[in-house]
């Protein structure tokens, strides 16, 4: 794998995003300098890397995987076994989406499941097949045939760049807002940062501390999301990084130590990658939880007979998502 290259080196090489071309590419943004953004005299310069490469293949990969899966569950046909999904693999993503359905949204979310459940199913896939395909050594596999060094660089964990999880939860906290405001109205989703509302004079010396304090609160939670799946990715590729590096400085000190130490780190290094894919799907699962629970919070009423309402009201079979034909009665033979 590339890791295990780069490991004799920089440990961290791999983890870390590279220009995969030498063009730099220019976007006029307007005048001024921000050089944190790296914007000089109104220009955005940047290059074309891994990461950046990798956060658009995993959007490709999960739009041609469940385009490849909506046809499967497609009807085609009359007979009851029209009306099954046909392949594992489409009853593997199948019964994915209805658990992060069932077990995930609708106990939060309640009647709003239906209308906002492709949303999350977006993020949760987005995020896991960019986890897992950070896994696969493509840097590796291209160089084994071109023998250029510089394709090493290829591939990565395109959630592992901080820029990206940073898009992702700034999608989640406009998510939040967006909803919040729409099924609750805008005067609601407001008063909802401050409990102790705006009637009493007396109150606001504690209401618009309080206030902003829930928006800060608010924002920290977004900007956690990020960090929370920035470092867990990164250290995940960190840690296997330095235990192959054992057995360069095992072979260092001698050429049997170094034999020895490779044995063990292969079997470690293959327990330690199931478990970095066990970590892969945990995070997907845990960013896309989070994001329905800010969103339940201010988008959602919490009177229990409302809930149940909702629930009978909202209640919509996943088969009707996917394919709405294929809740179309069979035609009766007889007729």
């Amino acid at each position: 794998m590339n890791w295990i290259v780069a490991s004799a080196g920089n440990p961290v090489t791999h983890a870390v995003p590279h220009a995969i071309s030498e063009e730099v590419l220019h976007v006029n943004v307007g005048g001024g300098d921000i050089p944190a953004l790296n914007i000089y005299d109104g220009v955005y310069r940047f290059f074309i890397t891994n990461h950046l490469m990798m956060s658009l293949v995993s959007a490709v990969m999960v739009i041609l995987v469940f385009w490849f899966v909506s046809r499967r569950v497609r009807v085609k046909g009359n007979d009851l076994s029209s009306y099954q999904t046909r392949g594992r693999v489409s009853q593997l993503f199948e019964t994915m989406c209805s658990f992060i359905r069932d077990e995930v949204v609708r106990p939060n979310l309640h009647g709003l499941t239906d209308k906002y459940i492709y949303y999350v199913w977006t993020i949760f896939f987005f995020v896991l097949f960019a986890n897992v395909l950070g896994l696969i050594p493509i840097g590796s596999i291209v160089y084994m045939f071109t023998g250029d060094p510089h394709h090493t660089h290829l591939g990565g964990t395109a959630t592992g760049n901080l820029s990206l999880n940073i898009v992702l939860a700034l999608g989640s906290f406009i998510a939040i807002i967006y909803i919040g405001i729409k099924e609750t109205g805008a005067k609601a989703f407001f008063s909802h940062f401050n409990p102790i509302g705006w009637d009493d004079p007396a109150m606001l010396a504690i209401g618009i501390p309080l206030y902003f304090l829930e928006w800060l609160g608010l924002c920290i939670k977004c900007v956690v999301l990020a960090m929370r799946l920035f470092g867990t990715m990164m250290a995940g590729h960190l840690v296997i990084a330095a235990f192959i590096g054992l057995i360069f400085m095992a072979r260092e000190s001698s050429n049997g130590l170094g034999y020895g130490v490779q044995l063990a780190v292969i079997g470690g290094g293959i327990v330690l990658t199931l478990l970095e894919l066990f970590i892969c799907f945990l995070q997907a699962f845990i960013f896309t939880f989070l994001t329905v629970l800010f969103i339940s919070l201010v988008a959602t009423h919490h009177d229990h007979d409302d809930d149940h309402a909702m629930d009978d009201e909202g209640q919509m079979d996943l088969d009707k998502l996917i394919a709405p034909e294929r809740i179309t009665p069979m035609a009766d033979p007889a007729t």
